[in-house]
């Protein structure tokens, strides 16, 4: 289509609502995989197939092309990114059929997602038109639910995930909703894979596959919480959601500046979005590669075939994965510096961009949509604290080791739980990355070492719990780890030297972390025929 301005055509922006609450209302991993994948289809190639869009244009933005240069040349795919898939309709008949042609198959494929379309008309200005369709857009996501759900009639089955009424007979024993199943069948099983394996197996073949010079065999993303349970006799999972710095606002400024030039605002939105999503695909798959170099070590997999790390929401500039338990802090970190190495097309120019992240440490068993919702708040105060440092510069990171039972806020948790007897506030998260954290995690590694039995840390600990006075009688002449920003007065008292209801510790999170974080070091390269001698075998 010719990027022309026709006063007939319509930019049409599409979206979903409550996406978060439609992927993890579930506390069954195979249906948060299944729900994720299903609304990334439907509002990418889903969207550009059913419609039959053109994509010659876009194509040229991205590593691999769709292929849709022989479509409809009526309706141009603008670009796939950020949560939203923009078309480019040669007249509002075209742009609404388009929309109902995708609605009917998202009510048969993927029911329970809830989407909302905005519409623009182009009056000479096709950047105008887009923000006409981006706020008609807003105001359809806030707009209340049409029509109220069907709950029970007056005998009907519950559904044992998503409280829907059931109508699918997953089981002998497991009746589910029609939306449970669809999510259930994206993912499939281990012997029959559903389209969401499939895929992702398709996208990461590269880390999945054998390492003949580590020793690691083919391996698979589990499906199943039970397959990331980590160290045998420690059942504990990290959820992880990272989520990039001001991008939208970098978006807005694409948008303002090329408002008067058609060609610049339809090249500059497509190098912005594409751009986006292949820094974070690129941090992604490096943090990926970093974790499999590692694989080696036993402890970090079980069962040995699964991947020890499970990607469910990627491919914007936000994230989303679950790992073993004492690998979260350290791959967080990884991905955080990944993300922040590259740079993003801004009006056309290369700017760099950070993120921030939240890693909520819960117990295999721990309600999954819980779990996620502890990552969410961590991501937010890792944000905050960004923004009140004032030069909104840089990554940060937070993160709560969550216990059984928990069901208040991150900050009304740390309010009741973490302030010692006499008062003072005992951590200190969140950190930047990499400065803040570089020395949290080497105060990390001191109590580590065998210099400190676990014992001896854990009773430091109890300490700084009761507070200074009881830290100091403690210490007395011990040598506790330090860094080069260590307070001269908190290596020898255990807290930095401020007036008594201003102390703080920079001990206490390390200790707080002490059972929870292992560094996915590279293995030393080893051979199968290796670990055949080594096991009796002839080589």
């Amino acid at each position: 289509m010719d990027a022309s301005c026709d006063n007939h055509q319509y930019i049409v922006v599409f979206g979903t609502v409550s996406l978060q609450r439609y992927i993890f209302q579930s506390n069954r991993l195979k249906e948060n995989i299944g729900a994720s994948y299903l609304a990334k289809h439907w509002l990418s190639n889903g969207l550009v197939e059913t419609v039959e869009a053109d994509t010659t244009d876009w194509d040229k933005y991205i590593d691999k092309p769709l292929g849709g240069q022989d479509r409809n040349k009526d309706i141009s795919l603008i670009y796939i990114g950020g949560g939203n898939t923009a078309l480019l309709c040669e007249s509002q008949q075209v742009a609404t059929n388009a929309v109902r042609t995708w609605s009917h198959e998202l009510l048969k494929k993927a029911p329970e997602l809830r989407v909302a379309v905005g519409y623009g008309k182009v009056n000479g200005s096709l950047s105008g038109a887009y923000r006409e369709a981006l706020k008609d857009l807003a105001q359809c996501e806030e707009a209340l639910r049409f029509g109220t759900p069907l709950y029970g009639l007056p005998v009907t089955r519950t559904c044992s995930t998503t409280g829907l009424p059931a109508t699918e007979d997953a089981s002998q024993d497991e009746w589910i909703s029609r939306a449970a199943a669809c999510k259930r069948g994206a993912v499939g099983t281990q012997t029959n894979l559903g389209d969401a394996q499939k895929t992702i197996a398709k996208e990461f073949e590269q880390v999945l596959a054998p390492d003949i010079n580590r020793a690691v065999p083919q391996q698979r993303f589990a499906i199943e919480l039970e397959d990331l349970g980590g160290y045998e006799g420690q059942s504990y999972i990290a959820v992880v959601h990272a989520d990039g710095n001001r991008i939208g606002e970098k978006r807005m400024n694409v948008i303002k500046e090329n408002a008067n030039n058609n060609e610049e605002f339809l090249r500059h939105i497509r190098e912005f979005s594409a751009s986006v999503t292949q820094r974070s695909q690129s941090a992604l798959k490096a943090t990926l590669e970093h974790l499999k170099a590692a694989l080696p070590l036993k402890s970090f997999r079980n069962p040995e075939d699964v991947f020890p790390l499970r990607p469910i929401v990627y491919g914007g500039d936000d994230l989303t994965f679950i790992c073993d338990g004492r690998l979260g802090l350290d791959l967080t970190e990884f991905y955080l510096k990944e993300f922040a190495k590259g740079g993003i097309k801004v009006c056309g120019r290369d700017q760099n961009v950070d993120a921030c992240a939240g890693v909520a440490i819960v117990p295999t068993k721990f309600p999954f949509a819980e779990a996620y919702n502890f990552a969410d708040q961590l991501c937010g105060l890792a944000k905050w604290k960004r923004r009140i440092k004032g030069n909104s510069k840089g990554s940060w990171i937070d993160f709560q080791i969550v216990q059984e039972g928990a069901t208040r806020s991150i900050t009304a948790l740390r309010e009741v739980q973490y302030r010692s007897l006499s008062g003072q506030v005992l951590h200190q998260r969140p950190y930047q990355v990499p400065e803040e954290w570089d020395d949290f995690i080497e105060i990390l590694k001191g109590f580590q070492s065998t210099q400190w039995p676990r014992s001896r840390a854990k009773n430091l600990l109890q300490a700084l719990v009761q507070g200074p006075a009881a830290t100091e009688r403690f210490v007395n002449e011990m040598e506790l780890p330090k860094t080069k920003n260590t307070d001269d007065i908190a290596q020898i008292t255990g807290w930095k030297s401020e007036d008594d209801e201003k102390q703080s510790t920079p001990y206490f999170d390390p200790l707080n972390a002490l059972d929870f974080y292992v560094e996915a070091k590279p293995a030393p390269l080893q051979t199968i025929s290796d670990e055949k001698t080594k096991d009796g075998d002839k080589p």
